[in-house]
């Protein structure tokens, strides 16, 4: 006896196009990374207890489903952000923070905590 073997379907999957001309990364969500953070830090997410860790993801992942149009229109204390020059900052910050870059953008995960970093596109 021998099987048959069914041809599969395609499905129905969106098509990547190209955008022409500029792109708005305001209307993009956000793209979020702990790429420089360095690990075992004072600072580094690895030093949070567990409830912490979960707020930050938590916080991440409503952010991640709006724009930043969006996340700038609602208030800071919220899932809004505030832009805070560098010389307030009394920690070490990682190279990326280039002399190009003015201020952090701060979002608060707790009603104490905050997590910053900086905005490159989206």
């Amino acid at each position: 006896m021998t099987k048959q073997i069914r041809k599969l379907q395609p499905r129905d999957t969106p098509r990547l196009t190209l955008r022409e001309g500029p792109v708005d990364y305001n209307s993009l969500a956000p793209l979020f990374s702990f790429r420089h953070m360095k690990y075992r830090s004072d600072n580094c997410l690895s030093q949070c207890s567990e409830d912490s860790k979960s707020a930050v993801v938590n916080t991440l992942l409503k952010l991640s489903q709006l724009s930043w149009n969006q996340i700038a229109s609602v208030p800071r204390t919220g899932l809004g952000f505030e832009s805070i020059p560098l010389h307030r900052f009394s920690v070490s910050l990682p190279p990326i923070v280039t002399e190009e870059v003015t201020n952090l953008k701060v979002f608060r995960y707790s009603a104490s905590g905050r997590i910053a970093g900086i905005r490159e596109k989206e």
